[in-house]
């Protein structure tokens, strides 16, 4: 166990990698809560792959992870997860995205059992052709209810046409037709090769004792043989810059239209530190784009425009994806004002050092709670492989002059825009 620190925000992590190669993550903190979260690092973006202890590469079904997060409640005892959770006082619940799978718990109490049953949950799989056939038919409704959903239509239509080649285009869940093709041994292929100690992590934050929880983690997993440890091997895909398709009209059951409006950026050539490019760009969509901005100011008057410019970015392998979405009554100039303010890239130093300094106040916010340590830890540990325990520092030493340098070498121009709107009679 070696402890490390969270240099200026004084918040200790306590690190160990367990002989079977699960990373553990332990953050004590004087609050009431404790949470732990446990991700493996695949996620509906993994669509072919070697199998652990196969040759050839397969394809699986698309929404295949999202399938098998669903499938690890089932237990061969017939012991229902969720309600053993809720009573040890326990908040839990999963996800699966575009990049991982993750189980978790929050509870005031019970903590050590409420571990075990989270542990429980991700070492012991059971799959069979009845309670597979049953899911389908849950997570089908799933699946068809995200399409029905003109704002989930408008988002699953923005990742179709944002990528030509990278997974990440097709739908967490699937579709309809895709889960038909899943089976037991399918989901045991994806298991046996992802699920494995070594492709996870563990992250536990709040009110624990960090011997007590790495010793009582290491018992649990010395008594499971991981010995064969997989070899994961992953397709790659050459994906280009240019967007799939730059414009698709939906016609849905709606009032107002509804838009969204990616941008698909290079960060291929990029020499700079990862991190500190993902803060620079953070800091510039603040400045044009954020609650306090002039373009905010504009939209907030305009009365076509029905809400705020909302917007998010994630990295998908070499390229950064910057998603804005809004309401308007008609559709007119909204796409061109959005790329126009992308675009200009002027801003003062002023403006820098305003948001700037919000995002060092707000990175020392963060270390007051439980779950926004833990998605810190959680999300870092995914994108650079490791915790970056000199995160506030990397953000003191940004200055205006290289931020300014490096959001003018990217390229803004690649879009794709997205129009839900109103069921022609």
């Amino acid at each position: 166990m070696e402890k490390k620190t969270y240099k200026t925000i004084d918040l200790d992590v306590y690190e160990e990698t367990l002989d079977c190669g699960l990373k553990v993550f332990v953050c004590p903190m004087d609050r009431h809560d404790a949470l732990a979260k446990i991700t493996t690092h695949y996620g509906s973006g993994i669509i072919s792959f070697k199998p652990h202890l196969k040759d050839e590469f397969t394809e699986i079904p698309l929404g295949t992870a999202h399938f098998l997060e669903h499938k690890m409640f089932a237990k061969e005892d017939g012991s229902d997860i969720m309600s053993i959770f809720q009573l040890n006082g326990a908040n839990s619940n999963a996800y699966t995205s575009n990049h991982v799978t993750s189980y978790y718990f929050e509870s005031p109490s019970k903590f050590f059992d409420n571990l075990k049953v989270l542990l429980d949950l991700v070492t012991k799989p059971y799959y069979t052709d009845e309670n597979v056939e049953k899911e389908m038919g849950i997570i089908d409704q799933e699946i068809k209810a995200g399409f029905d959903d003109p704002y989930e239509a408008a988002y699953h239509s923005t990742m179709f046409n944002t990528f030509k080649n990278l997974p990440y285009r097709y739908p967490v869940a699937g579709y309809t037709d895709s889960i038909k093709d899943i089976t037991p041994n399918v989901l045991y292929d994806c298991y046996n090769t992802f699920y494995h100690p070594s492709n996870i992590s563990l992250t536990i934050t709040g009110n624990v004792k960090p011997d007590e929880t790495i010793k009582f983690i290491k018992e649990y997993y010395d008594k499971l043989d991981y010995s064969n440890r997989p070899n994961i091997q992953i397709r790659e895909y050459d994906e280009p810059l240019e967007v799939f398709k730059e414009e698709e009209v939906i016609y849905k059951d709606v009032t107002n239209n509804i838009i969204e409006n990616a941008y698909k950026v290079s960060f291929k050539n990029s020499d700079m530190d990862l991190a500190k490019a993902l803060a620079y760009v953070s800091i510039y969509l603040n400045i044009k784009f954020g609650g306090i901005s002039k373009f905010n100011k504009e939209i907030y008057e305009d009365k076509n425009i029905l809400r705020p410019v909302g917007f998010w970015k994630d990295l998908y392998d070499d390229y950064l994806l910057i998603d804005f979405s809004t309401e308007v009554i008609e559709t007119r100039d909204i796409f061109e004002r959005i790329y126009n303010n992308l675009n200009d890239k002027e801003f003062s130093k002023e403006d820098f050092d305003l948001f700037y300094k919000n995002a060092l106040k707000e990175i020392i916010t963060m270390a007051d709670s439980v779950g926004a340590v833990n998605n810190v830890i959680d999300y870092q540990v995914r994108m650079y492989g490791k915790v970056l325990y000199d995160y506030y520092n990397i953000y003191k030493n940004l200055n205006y002059e290289e931020c300014v340098k490096f959001i003018d070498s990217l390229d803004f121009s690649n879009n794709t825009r997205i129009i839900v709107t109103k069921k022609k009679d």
